[in-house]
């Protein structure tokens, strides 16, 4: 089919420099995980709530959790084959989320071509899935890539199966929906909102009374229930490092659920569609004009906080009013598709109302499912105006628009790509050079002291790179046998930016960037000066210097 063709090779194109990037953030830390965890990895996080909800979690070692999607186990999995079979290697995990968003892209062209029978319409609407910038972190980021995509896969398939049931109402089609939003769950919650709207967007398609309603859906509502209950019993009464971003421990808790419920779907229904750079240098315009005595420290914040989420409700009242009129011109049994889409695009942030942000925009692989939805809504107005819209010319113009539209959606995407790629060989330069330099860890006790000309991403952080660089290399010198588990398993100076030294029987291992602390802690711990590495990061050549020799002296 040459739609479906045409979808993987943009696909490809756009997204091929994936297989020259670089672990960026919480892929050291899985990598750390595998080292430390082993196949123990797949369930390491399946039993958070059994250590806290009391003798009959215990006792079925966590099995409820599981059964409940606790912990992403096929997530995990997949880390896990990833991390052993390809250690510090990004390329196969690219070819798995290349591969694996053309499949979607598919998924959703044939759903698109089911509901409007039209080849050129889903094809354009698809187009739009392909290539949207805002949700592109599901694709490159690679530890997002392995449960945002799957998981999106499997909602796909519901949703087909779902509109199969609801034309030849077969309950065998009903089920295999609720297996695949079942079996999404162990990739990512991200589909737990269809456990409701499934059903009850089903009395759109046909009257039941409240018996048979109850006798056919029953199970999807008793799964969401259980699942619904359980996340809030643990974010509202065990607060831990891992929840600080949530408000499990704040007053306001149920106060700030109500309030996001409402806010994020009204201020993502736009945002999901702007390239972020277009709508925050337009926000930072307005506040500009508008509030010009807004002090020069707070410009920002205001900017991409209150006036964005301002512009933002505003873009989507007129997207509302907008999309109210060209629903009136559309026959009915459209008009209902068009709803189910419109609900399941505001329905697919619900789950993430848990989760605070620190500006208007959510992060952006959070928007992945909600891209699904436009593509659909996009091909519903192209069909409207193709239909409607007699005059040539202005048909032409708007299929010009849109195509700009997509062209910005795709220059967004290759930039943030090449920038990932640029940073990634950086990275890699790094490592390579201090492997180079240092191949392995001969001493019980190491300690690593990186300084250089530059800082990045905070004060103090000499190297590249979004995590703690400690953490980083206890990872890759962890197989000399000389890096305790524990301090992966820990996630020991995996924060950017930590520093310290920290031991465990005969070994120890510490990361400094600032000599003042190395010859503190040098001082106090007695270690041997062969304890010690340092080196030299020239951000502009991008090479490593082996300094230890004059660190070594002022110690």
């Amino acid at each position: 089919m040459l739609p479906c063709l045409i979808l993987v090779i943009v696909v490809l194109v756009i997204y091929f420099p994936l297989t020259k990037t670089f672990y960026q953030q919480d892929e050291w830390h899985g990598y750390g995980m595998y080292l430390a965890n082993g196949p123990a990895m797949i369930f390491s996080s399946a039993t958070y709530l059994s250590k806290n909800l009391g003798s009959i979690f215990l006792d079925t070692n966590g099995l409820i959790n599981i059964f409940l999607g606790e912990g992403r186990i096929f997530t995990r999995f997949l880390q896990y084959e990833f991390y052993k079979e390809f250690p510090l290697d990004v390329t196969p995990v690219a070819w798995f989320s290349i591969i694996l968003h053309a499949t979607n892209t598919i998924l959703v062209f044939l759903l698109a071509k089911k509901i409007f029978r039209k080849d050129l319409h889903a094809f354009f609407g698809s187009l739009f899935f392909a290539v949207n910038s805002v949700s592109q972190s599901s694709i490159t980021w690679i530890a997002a890539s392995v449960n945002t995509l799957p998981s999106t896969t499997l909602i796909l398939l519901a949703v087909l199966f779902y509109f199969k049931f609801v034309d030849l109402f077969e309950n065998k089609w009903l089920f295999c929906s609720f297996i695949s939003i079942y079996l999404s769950l162990f990739f990512k919650e991200t589909g737990l909102f269809l456990f409701l709207l499934l059903p009850l967007f089903s009395f759109v398609y046909k009257k039941y009374s409240i018996i048979e309603f109850i006798k056919k859906y029953w199970y999807f509502f008793l799964t969401m229930g259980l699942i619904v209950v359980f996340r809030l019993y643990e974010f509202k009464s065990v607060p831990h490092e891992e929840v600080l971003f949530l408000t499990g421990s704040s007053k306001y808790f149920l106060d700030s659920l109500v309030v996001r419920s409402v806010l994020y779907p009204l201020t993502s229904l736009s945002l999901s569609i702007v390239p972020p750079d277009i709508f925050l240098n337009f926000a930072r315009y307005i506040t500009n004009v508008y509030y010009p005595f807004v002090p020069e420290g707070q410009f920002i914040l205001i900017a991409q906080t209150a006036v964005l989420d301002l512009l933002a409700i505003v873009l989507s009242a007129v997207i509302g009013v907008i999309s109210f009129i060209i629903l009136k011109l559309t026959e009915i049994k459209i008009r209902k598709h068009v709803i189910f889409w419109f609900i399941f695009l505001l329905a697919s942030f619900l789950p993430y109302i848990i989760i605070s942000k620190s500006y208007s925009y959510l992060e952006s692989r959070y928007y992945y499912v909600a891209s699904v939805a436009w593509a659909v809504i996009f091909a519903w107005v192209l069909k409207v105006c193709e239909e409607k819209i007699k005059i040539r010319l202005l048909q032409f113009l708007i299929l010009i628009a849109f195509l700009f539209f997509l062209f910005a959606h795709i220059n967004a995407a290759q930039k943030n790509l090449n920038q990932l790629v640029k940073d990634s060989q950086v990275r890699i330069g790094i490592i390579d050079q201090i492997k180079r330099i240092k191949p392995t860890l001969e001493n019980n006790k190491n300690i690593f002291y990186i300084t250089g000309d530059s800082d990045f991403y905070l004060v103090g952080n000499k190297v590249p790179f979004q995590t703690g660089m400690g953490y980083n290399l206890m990872s890759l010198y962890y197989n000399s046998g000389k890096i305790p588990t524990e301090f992966l398993d820990q996630s020991y100076l995996f924060e950017i930016g930590s520093k310290g030294y920290k031991e465990s029987s005969e070994y120890g291992f510490g990361y400094f960037s600032d000599l003042d602390s190395l010859r503190s802690v040098f001082k106090e711990k007695k270690i041997e000066k062969t304890a010690v590495k340092a080196f030299y990061y020239n951000s502009k050549a991008n090479t490593i210097e082996d300094i230890t020799s004059q660190i070594i002296i002022g110690l």
